[in-house]
């Protein structure tokens, strides 16, 4: 029973990051920030309720980390040196 939970899971957790991947490439901002934190939250509830396996919890942190780094500023306000 507890195979099915996983694979819902990990089908929970990627249509999160496609969202906000999607939301990244069509330029949507706030969105794509929105999306990032949901996914974070989503994936540190399943790694609290053991439905992730360390091994994939780990590879989707620095998946997690590495989108972080790049849409730091990400925003609307930013601001253009003209």
């Amino acid at each position: 029973m507890l195979f099915g939970k996983k694979k819902k899971t990990k089908q929970a957790l990627d249509m999160s990051w496609r969202s906000m991947e999607m939301s990244c490439e069509n330029n949507y901002k706030d969105l794509a920030q929105e999306g990032l934190k949901e996914f974070e939250e989503l994936l540190e509830q399943y790694r609290s309720q053991g439905l992730i396996s360390p091994e994939d919890y780990q590879k989707r942190r620095k998946q997690l980390e590495e989108k972080k780094a790049e849409l730091k500023g990400y925003n609307h306000k930013q601001r253009i040196g003209w």
